[in-house]
């Protein structure tokens, strides 16, 4: 993509300002589809390329999604056709919170497509002493893309509305679109059949990655059970369009009754109960231990899948004996693990995709 010097059009005849311009396309903070021409009379300079962001899934459409799940399942299958995809092209990956899985794919993934990835600690970078969008703008104008593992998605949106380039969400308290598709990426392996004939039962509390899967499944028309208790209605990961899916969707459900819910299920899936920046905060010791007593009857155990014929799932981090016992981790039913590695192959998939649409491919 050939940059000028400024994202912006020259100020003549300039009708509308630049938040204006960034309302028109994003409502009640979810990100909408942007149009692949340059608008007029104004225009901002991410508006005017046909590049695509991935803020949650919302924008992308079946068909999208199933063509990112399969690109990443040909170059798992041949990786050696896909060594110089992403040559001389560098990810940006801004990280405001700890990670393992999220890092050590896209890092790997930029590699062994060609490409580089540059780690970058919020903390440590000057996006703790300026304003998101100046600092996004800069760093745009030096890399082809950016991935972003934050703790709001309104900071998510402020990186999306100063970037040049495409920027993906690596992770945020309200979604977590690329582990939703290495889930389904996962499932497909594991299941002999259509995978709309699957039913994935998510066991938990509901939060940003139960949120994915709620649109990923919808999308794909896929059966998914939520098993938790009633979503807090000012917690942090409300959607208000994910609540409508799972109240209006034939596809989705909610239960509280987990017991229930796991009896026929194809994939059982947990996720940890308190998220991570909370889990080991001394601050939230006394509301954890709340938590972690009143989640116990959602906890995957032998007990709850006692005969039941079904694949085990964590997007990880594991804490033994909340959410799940260490023997469910290690049980034949499990493809944790596996799951875990296709975190790799799902952010190929999901780069080839971005590079192509923002026509770098």
């Amino acid at each position: 993509m050939e940059r000028s010097d400024s994202p912006f059009p020259p100020q003549s005849g300039y009708h509308q300002t630049r938040e204006e311009l960034l309302r028109e396309y994003f409502d009640y903070g979810n990100l909408r589809s942007l149009p692949s021409k340059k608008p007029s009379p104004a225009g901002l300079f991410f508006l005017e390329c046909k590049m695509r962001h991935l803020a949650n899934l919302k924008d992308l459409s079946a068909s999208e999604i199933q063509d990112i799940l399969a690109k990443a399942v040909e170059i798992k299958e041949n990786p050696g056709d896909f060594r110089t995809l992403l040559a001389h092209q560098s990810l940006a990956m801004i990280f405001q919170k700890t990670s393992t899985r999220t890092r050590v794919s896209f890092e790997v993934a930029m590699t062994e497509l060609g490409g580089h990835g540059i780690y970058m600690d919020w903390a440590s970078s000057n996006f703790v002493l300026s304003g998101i969008e100046y600092e996004t703008e800069y760093l745009s104008r030096n890399v082809s893309c950016i991935m972003a593992r934050l703790l709001h998605h309104s900071d998510l949106l402020k990186i999306i509305s100063g970037s040049q380039v495409p920027v993906i969400n690596g992770c945020c308290e309200k979604f977590h679109p690329c582990q939703a598709l290495t889930d389904i990426l996962t499932m497909q392996e594991h299941y002999d059949g259509d995978i709309k004939d699957a039913h994935l039962v998510f066991v938990g509390v509901q939060n940003n990655v139960s949120n994915s899967l709620t649109l990923i499944c919808d999308k794909l028309d896929i059966q998914l059970t939520l098993a938790t208790p009633e979503q807090d209605d000012n917690g942090e990961s409300q959607d208000a369009e994910v609540r409508e899916i799972i109240r209006k969707s034939a596809r989705v459900n909610h239960t509280k009754d987990a017991r229930a819910a796991v009896q026929g299920a194809d994939f059982v899936y947990t996720d940890t109960w308190i998220d991570m920046q909370y889990f080991s905060n001394p601050d939230n010791a006394a509301e954890n231990q709340v938590t972690l007593k009143k989640m116990q009857p959602y906890q995957i155990n032998k007990d709850l899948l006692q005969g039941v014929d079904c694949k085990i799932m964590h997007d990880m981090p594991i804490h033994d004996d909340n959410e799940i016992t260490a023997a469910m981790v290690r049980d034949p039913r499990s493809i944790i693990f596996s799951q875990a590695a296709n975190r790799l192959h799902a952010q190929k998939g999901l780069l080839w995709w971005v590079y192509k649409e923002a026509g770098n491919l």
